[in-house]
Formats: structure tokens, C-alpha cells, sequence
């Protein structure tokens, strides 16, 4: 036989083998997808809802006049006291302060006509800022999860106040906007302490905290995902598959879950699961 020819099997002999040895490599290497995973435990969860308000005075009381304004006796910024005159009309009538304040507006001048009824403003109007409030505006969703006396975290800037809801109105009110009309439930937020540098009228963050449970069974709110019939699940990972689990959830803070059903303490969950995760799937763990 030729050189040539027994050089030529060879070389096939050995792609062959290469192709083999690669094939039986692959053969060999895992399917399983790599995951992160967490574990069920117990625990503390404080559900909260976060929205804005606004800083309103503890007090305002909007004095109405009506005639010829005689003398203005105040001008804005003005601090004064219950049962000052602030001012004077023709006709005998006096706009008297009704408690201790701050002169916020004064929209009359002296020997002239005070038309602010006519044009809805207050002749002059006081507020109390010795300490402040915060109103909300909450939407139906809000709503519904917002109840008197409950604990809140006031935020404006790098400042943090503590609070608590006191005034929750009965019923939404409608307002009219360019995109339609919309409706809103009104609810006051009082400070523990009176505040420091706030002014009335700017907005603050505030933190509501809804519900509260303890020593319960909590999911890595990660590990939650739906299924197709937008059930609740999640995926355990028991002898290197994901198992799909059904359960019921309570409430959620921005980590946790509350499992009530179909888990239980100690369970290894997968973390955030992509669509290649499936029911008996093969997973390794980080």
C-alpha cells in the first residue's frame, strides 16, 4: 500500500476519533440551568403604601368682608393673636382673628371696595403654623388600605418626621381636569412632633403602614411568578429539578411575601425564575 493512501486513513482514522471524543464530551455535560435561590422562612412583615401629600396648616380660617374697606390693620406675614382686629369696613363690620396666627393673605386695600367674595378669596386669611398637617388625596386603591390612627413616615429631603393618619373623609370627592374628571378621597396626616423647616404648600414623601404580621411564613418576594391562569407560584428545587408550587399569599413589603399556603419552613426557592425554568426542569444553584 502507498504512503499516500496510509497517510490518508490515518488523518480519517483521526478525525474520527476527534469526533467521537467531542461528542462523547457533549454527551456528558449537563442540561440543569443555573439559578439563585432563597429560603423559606419566619417572619416579620409590615406591609406599607407609599404616596405624596401636601403641608397644610394645623388651622386657617378664611375672613370674608363685605363693603368699603375702612382700614387694613395687618399685612402678610403678620403674626397675631385671637380676637385682634385685622380690619375695618364702613359699614361697621371688623374681620377679627380667630385664633393665634400668621397672616397668610391680605387681598383688600384701604378705601376700597372688597369684591373677593365675588371672585372666591377671603378678604384676608389666617393660618396656624405653628405646627403643620399633610393632606392626601387618595386614590380608590389607596383608599381602601388607609385607615385612621395608623403609623406614617414623613419625608422631605434628607428630614424623616414621624406621624400617624387622624382624619380619613367619608366620601370621594370629583374634580374636573383636561383629561376627564377624576376622584379622590381626602385624609389628613398629623406629625408626632411639630416640625421643624417645613413650609405650607410644598410637598413631602409620606410612608403609611398598612398591616403588620408576625412570625410568619415569608417568600423572597423575588421567588414569586404566575402561572398561566394568573395563579400564584413559585418554584422549589428538590433533588436538582424545579418543582412548581401553588400557593396563597397575604400581604407583601418590598422584600417579603406571607405565605399561607402550599409551602413549608426551609424550602429552597428559585430566585427571579426565566422561561426556561419549568416543572421538573434540571437546575444547579449558584
Amino acid at each position: 500500500m502507498k504512503k499516500k493512501t496510509i497517510f490518508g486513513i490515518l488523518a480519517v482514522l483521526v478525525v474520527a476519533l476527534i469526533i467521537f471524543l467531542v461528542v462523547q464530551g457533549n454527551s456528558g455535560k449537563s442540561n440543569a440551568v443555573t439559578v439563585r435561590t432563597g429560603e423559606v422562612k419566619k417572619e416579620t412583615i409590615v406591609e406599607t403604601l407609599s404616596t405624596t401629600g401636601t403641608l397644610i396648616p394645623n388651622q386657617t380660617q378664611a375672613l370674608i368682608g363685605t363693603g368699603n374697606v375702612v382700614d387694613v390693620l395687618v399685612k402678610t406675614g403678620d403674626k397675631v393673636t385671637k380676637e385682634n382686629v385685622l380690619a375695618t369696613y364702613d359699614n361697621g363690620l371688623q374681620l377679627i382673628a380667630g385664633f393665634d396666627g400668621t397672616i397668610t393673605q391680605v387681598n383688600i386695600k384701604n378705601n376700597q371696595a372688597d369684591t373677593n367674595a365675588q371672585q372666591g378669596k377671603p378678604s384676608i386669611q389666617l393660618d396656624d403654623l405653628s405646627t403643620l398637617n399633610v393632606q392626601l388625596a387618595l386614590s380608590n386603591s389607596e383608599a381602601s388600605s388607609v385607615a385612621v390612627d395608623q403609623k406614617v413616615e414623613i419625608t422631605s429631603g434628607n428630614q424623616t418626621f414621624s406621624g400617624k393618619v387622624s382624619e380619613k373623609d367619608p366620601t370621594a370627592q370629583s374634580t374636573q381636569s383636561a383629561t376627564g374628571n377624576s376622584a379622590s378621597l381626602g385624609a389628613v396626616v398629623t406629625f408626632d412632633h411639630a416640625p421643624e423647616k417645613l413650609f405650607s404648600g410644598f410637598d413631602v414623601d409620606v410612608t403609611i403602614t398598612t398591616d403588620t404580621v408576625e412570625n410568619v411564613l415569608a417568600l423572597p418576594i423575588e421567588a414569586l411568578t404566575y402561572n398561566d391562569k394568573n395563579e400564584p407560584i413559585t418554584y422549589i428545587v428538590k433533588d436538582g429539578l424545579a418543582k412548581e408550587k401553588k400557593i396563597e399569599i397575604g400581604i407583601q413589603s418590598d422584600k417579603l411575601i406571607e405565605v399561607k399556603k402550599g409551602l413549608k419552613e426551609g424550602e429552597t426557592v428559585i430566585l427571579s425564575p426565566s422561561s426556561d425554568i419549568k416543572n421538573n426542569a434540571e437546575v444547579t444553584k449558584e
